[in-house]
């Protein structure tokens, strides 16, 4: 019974997963959309004359004076200081600053009137619209905050949604095998390296090479058992005279059940459950 119950809340929690993945998706789609709207418009604010130097909005809160086919080097850069916090009016960005990279020339013509003018349009430009530009950025912002706002409180309760289905999932699933345990118990194969698994029994105290173990008794609060264990050893043959295999069975009192889960978790990721 308790599989069939797993089975019905895992295909569940796939099904609030697979909507929370979808608002995420929304979200994420929104966020790349007001990038490309804030670039856009830091875009238009930026020009300068002639064709051997542009303007590129390198990112949403920057914009860089280039020579033209250079991908890479700037010139004059406008920065937005944008916050992750708002400030009272609700406001990442407040200011903005100016890159003015120093130059070197060591060939005087016209090309070194040509970067100055360019220069100087750039920087013109962000003096004469830095308000404009803060102002049209922040609308952007806000535009976009309200948009993924109305699907917040969806993606809040989703979310508790799925905290709550997979707390249901771990205790049944805790219940299960702590039926099983007592019951039964678990046995187990070797992993595809040929090892067996190991349990800490105490602080001090490994055993390994178990091929079996079965809960005998519970301590009233559940955190620690007596438990039967069954691991592969070695004895000595006198008709062979060589060590030979064998499985011994041992009883060990107050074992700690969250080592054993975490044991039987392991085995179950390495195949190791029979």
């Amino acid at each position: 019974m308790s599989n069939t119950r797993v089975k019905i809340l895992e295909i569940r929690l796939g099904q609030l997963e697979e909507e929370a993945n979808k608002l995420d998706n929304r979200t994420h789609r929104l966020y790349m959309r007001k990038q490309n709207e804030q670039k856009l418009m830091l875009d238009s604010y930026f020009h300068v004359s002639g064709d051997k130097y542009v303007c590129v909005a390198t990112g949403d809160t920057r914009v860089a004076l280039r020579v033209e086919g250079d991908n890479y080097g700037s010139i004059v850069e406008y920065q937005l200081n944008d916050k992750w916090s708002r400030n009272d009016r609700g406001e990442r960005v407040e200011d903005s600053k100016i890159y003015h990279n120093g130059s070197t020339y060591t060939q005087l013509d016209e090309s070194i009137l040509d970067q100055s003018q360019a220069r100087f349009e750039f920087m013109q430009c962000a003096v004469d619209h830095n308000d404009d530009i803060i102002a049209a950025w922040n609308a952007i912002e806000k535009k976009y905050d309200d948009l993924i706002f109305t699907f917040s409180d969806a993606k809040s309760e989703l979310r508790r949604s799925i905290n709550d289905q997979s707390r249901d999932i771990t205790q049944l699933e805790k219940e299960a095998l702590n039926e099983k345990l007592s019951g039964k118990g678990v046995a187990f194969t070797k992993s595809k390296g040929g090892r067996l698994p190991e349990l800490e029994v105490r602080y001090d105290w490994n055993i390994s090479r178990i091929t079996a173990l079965r809960v005998l008794r519970t301590t009233a609060s559940g955190k620690s058992a007596d438990l039967e264990i069954t691991q592969k050893s070695n004895r000595w043959d006198n008709e062979t005279e060589a060590y030979i295999e064998i499985d011994k069975t041992d009883t060990f009192e107050r074992v700690r059940m969250d080592k054993v889960e975490s044991l039987v978790r392991s085995a179950q990721r390495n195949s190791q459950l029979v």
